[in-house]
């Protein structure tokens, strides 16, 4: 390693970009690491937002699924606060334009609705406890230099051997690092989120299920509806989504059922929007810069567990900074080494993704969701998928058979002959 791409040193200043469970894990995580080698550094995290204002909705809906309260526990020797969870998730369930169905499968562990701000707010302070200084400016510019970094923010600058980007998919941010470093940010989907207020009554006959919807409608890939206690979140996600695709969603007979009857009644919706990471940021990680969670698009596509992924990768870079350095090549050697279980599993949830969009876009999910009714290897495939307990490599493997494939090949026939058909004249 080059003078230039030294080792950490006593005294260096690790600058995060982004406050969120990520950028929080990755400084509380750093700090850990100092003490264990001996070598004390400063960790500063710019974070504009003030989570315990509640004053910004956060396009997650706030799920914290397995194996997150193992990871904080053992990581950080943390655990979720109950005052924090709103409820527990019990079950999913699948709907397609004319079919739904409960999916069973085999729980790793709890799954929990949280109100986003409460929870990152939480994680911050742990970050602060820890030792990490919090800047509540947004950052307006990046310098890379040989021998150091340069943060600017609305407030002061400041120096540093290396800066994290931990800023999910901010529009702001993403323009910052771009200009900065050779980073780009990710290929993504736009989703779009509403929330509705029922009353108690109402969501407590959903039984905490979360409602997946895979419908054949121009521009939508998916949809939920999730209870969160005080209140329904309802997100959509697709290339082209908008407000008015998002009002043919909440229309649509499947999702109806799921909805208050009142609810066209009810005041103008509040609509969120943002964006949702479907592959990994060209460059993202360079000398003396490295990003993490969705800023880096390291998740798994189609599937989320953005929190998960975000605390997970956090962590590789910080053993990464404190260990082997801040220089490209130790990045690829290391952190992106140590990412290699959402890495690995890129190409095969791509190929879920495809299948999918296939299979609404031709209308055949209802044959999906009825062999998964009477085939418990298909029920538990889309189980897994759906709650994204399992990787999709694993998913595919354990699935695939040849009876399988000779069920859907004979489903496929029947379907594409019965559409014909009915494009014939009388």
């Amino acid at each position: 390693m080059s003078k230039e791409m030294k080792s950490i040193e006593e005294g260096d200043t690790v600058c995060i970009v982004g406050g969120g469970p990520g950028g929080a894990g990755c400084a509380i995580s750093l700090l850990q690491e100092s003490r264990a080698i001996g070598k004390p550094i400063k960790v500063v995290i710019f974070e504009h937002k003030k989570f315990s204002e509640h004053r910004h909705y956060n396009q997650c809906i706030g799920v914290l699924s397995p194996p997150l309260e193992d990871i904080l526990k053992d990581e950080f020797d943390l655990v979720i606060p109950d005052d924090l969870i709103l409820s527990e998730i019990e079950g999913y369930c699948l709907h397609s334009d004319r079919l739904d169905l409960n999916l069973i499968g085999e729980e790793t562990g709890r799954s929990v609705s949280v109100k986003r701000s409460k929870f990152d707010a939480s994680m911050l302070e742990e970050a602060k406890k820890a030792g990490a200084t919090i800047v509540h400016n947004r950052v307006t510019g990046i310098e890379i230099n040989p021998e150091d970094v340069m943060v600017y923010s609305e407030g002061d600058n400041y120096k540093g051997a290396v800066v994290v980007g931990a800023f999910g998919l901010d529009d702001g941010s993403c323009r910052v690092f771009e200009q900065g470093t050779s980073y780009r940010q990710p290929d993504f989907l736009n989703t779009i989120i509403t929330r509705l207020s029922p009353g108690q009554e109402f969501i407590k006959g959903m039984e905490s299920t979360i409602h997946a919807f895979l419908l054949s409608h121009p521009g939508l890939e998916f949809g939920a509806v999730t209870p969160k206690g005080d209140h329904i979140a309802i997100n959509i996600a697709g290339r082209n989504v908008s407000s008015k695709v998002m009002l043919e969603f909440l229309r649509s007979e499947p999702v109806q059922r799921f909805l208050p009857p009142h609810q066209q009644r009810e005041k103008p919706l509040n609509y969120f929007k943002g964006k949702f990471p479907i592959a990994p940021a060209r460059n993202l990680f360079g000398d003396r810069y490295v990003t993490i969670g969705d800023a880096a698009g390291l998740m798994r596509p189609f599937k989320g567990k953005g929190i998960n992924s975000a605390i997970n990768t956090g962590i590789y870079a910080a053993r990464s900074i404190m260990r082997h350095g801040v220089s490209k090549k130790s990045f690829s050697e290391n952190f992106y080494k140590d990412c290699w279980e959402l890495t690995q599993d890129l190409p095969y949830g791509r190929c879920v993704r495809v299948l999918t969009n296939l299979a609404t876009d031709l209308k055949f999910m209802d044959h999906m969701i009825a062999v998964a009714g009477t085939d418990k290897v298909f029920m538990k495939a889309m189980f897994n998928c759906v709650s994204g307990h399992l990787a999709y490599k694993r998913i595919i493997c354990e699935t695939a058979s040849l009876p399988l494939v000779i069920n859907f090949a004979a489903r496929i026939v029947s379907h594409f002959i019965l559409r014909q058909k009915a494009t014939l004249p009388v």
